[in-house]
């Protein structure tokens, strides 16, 4: 009888700890979610996206080549705004970084854990919209992150796709 009481006082905790997991709680430090960053340039996505129907790929443009989602480099800016805006105060930034040839100090919005393995040009080039990870930002004006990336999230995509969800596969 001591033994049993024993084995399931051990056990407990784990299988507490499994549930909370596959449900998505997040843990400290296991969050992946972005509050709005400042960046040193209003980069209004809703005018290029909306507006002007720009793919995401045209500034991200390693999205569907690598683990990451690239941000877009001065050279990028200028390719159109060396004609185009060139009285707005942001393009004029874009401008003086040109023309110190410094590269913009963009900062990183989303930023999943070190033990994650997330790689955009899987999604991308499985046909999954950006706009599916990141809600909104076809409106928004700087980017923002509005999903908190848990396990809870990526577990139901995963399902919901019926692709796998052995741990290995994400997580190193």
């Amino acid at each position: 009888m001591e033994r049993r009481r024993n084995t399931a006082a051990l056990l407990f905790p784990i299988l507490a700890f499994a549930i909370l997991l596959f449900a998505g709680v997040s843990f400290p430090g296991t969050r992946a979610f972005a509050e709005t960053v400042p960046q040193p340039i209003a980069f209004p996505h809703k005018v290029h996206v909306t507006g002007y129907k720009m793919n995401c790929r045209f500034c991200h443009s390693s999205a569907n080549k690598s683990q990451y989602a690239n941000l877009p480099s001065v050279e990028k800016c200028m390719m159109c705004h060396r004609s185009i805006a060139t009285d707005k105060p942001e393009v004029k930034k874009v401008a003086q970084y040109w023309k110190e040839k410094k590269p913009i100090p963009w900062n990183k919005v989303i930023d999943v854990p070190n033990h994650v393995y997330f790689p955009h040009k899987k999604m991308v080039n499985a046909g999954i919209p950006c706009l599916t990870c990141h809600p909104g930002m076809d409106q928004a004006g700087t980017a923002e992150q509005k999903l908190e990336f848990g396990m809870g999230m990526c577990m139901d995509c995963h399902r919901k796709k019926k692709v796998t969800i052995d741990c290995w596969k994400c997580h190193y």
